[in-house]
């Protein structure tokens, strides 16, 4: 069994997302700014969008939305 390894090798196929500007990246700005304040995570908002948890997060930011502490809500006691 020997490996040929002048045989050319495939290379995977990279799919790279496109730039948001301008009038689409305002819109998404606006539109994971309604999802979060109204009470989305991030990781909620991103999946909805079709984006990634970065640049979700980004956006969130641009649009100058105050992130809310990554701290669950402390247990009542019972």
């Amino acid at each position: 069994m020997s490996t040929d390894l002048t045989a050319p090798q495939e290379r995977p196929v990279v799919r790279r997302r496109p730039r948001r500007r301008g009038a689409e990246r305002e819109r998404l700005r606006k539109a994971l700014a309604d999802g979060y304040e109204g009470g989305a995570s991030i990781r909620d908002v991103a999946a909805g969008t079709g984006l990634s948890y970065g640049l979700a997060r980004t956006l969130l930011l641009e649009a100058g939305v105050t992130l809310r502490s990554r701290r669950r809500r402390p247990v009542a006691a019972r």
